[in-house]
């Protein structure tokens, strides 16, 4: 006797592929999960696969978009922090974007090392809109504090989105290459860290202690 086929509403069973692509990547690698691998552990046809997906780099870009949604909601939160120092909310959305990036190791290798080269820009400038406007208030808060010197806190911000995506890339292309997921507390990453900071810190004139 067959097995009885269950029926699921579309976004549930497009939920169901996502959880099983992110489970597989993380437990098996980006390059060596099969689409059939991904459309068995979500208990579905190989077929049903491409009705919600075109391909493996697809479902990739769908999980990396949760993501970028979950970090947007960490840098909205922060950039309503009225009790945060400006400089410390940045400093802080640096630090828990890092942590993420730790934590996801295996999806990171994934879209910088194995998937489509320009996926991760791409992903940064579709979300750009949406959370430009959370930098630029945190920006615009420093200036009326009198904290940092910026005269265009909207280009401002744009700059610090297009560095911090370079410094993260850069982690990530360091890290991965030895082996290892991007950690804050490794050498090289502090380093890079401290120049970041130092780029950006002259860029939005900061002025008095920065330690946040």
């Amino acid at each position: 006797m067959g097995h009885k086929r269950v029926v699921k509403p579309p976004d549930e069973r497009r939920r169901d592929l996502i959880d099983a692509a992110r489970a597989l990547f993380i437990e098996l690698g980006y390059e060596q999960t099969a689409m059939s691998d991904i459309a068995k552990r979500a208990n579905v046809a190989q077929g049903t696969f491409y009705i919600y997906f075109s391909s493996k780099q697809d479902v990739l870009a769908a999980i990396m978009r949760e993501l970028l949604e979950e970090l947007g909601g960490i840098i909205r939160g922060l950039a309503e922090r009225t009790d945060l120092p400006p400089l410390a909310a940045l400093r802080q959305a640096m630090e828990n974007c890092l942590a993420r990036m730790s934590q996801q190791s295996r999806l990171v290798e994934a879209v910088y090392l194995q998937a489509n080269y320009s996926l991760p820009a791409q992903l940064l400038e579709e979300y750009a809109p949406a959370l430009l406007p959370a930098v630029t208030s945190i920006i615009e808060r420093g200036v009326r504090e009198g904290s940092m010197r910026v005269t265009h806190p909207r280009i401002a911000a744009d700059f610090l989105w297009s560095v911090g995506y370079r410094f993260f890339e850069t982690a990530a292309q360091q890290q991965m290459a030895q082996g290892r997921a991007p950690a804050a507390d490794s050498p090289a990453i502090a380093d890079l860290q401290a120049a970041f900071w130092e780029f950006v810190l002259q860029g939005l004139g900061v002025r008095g202690p920065t330690e946040a």
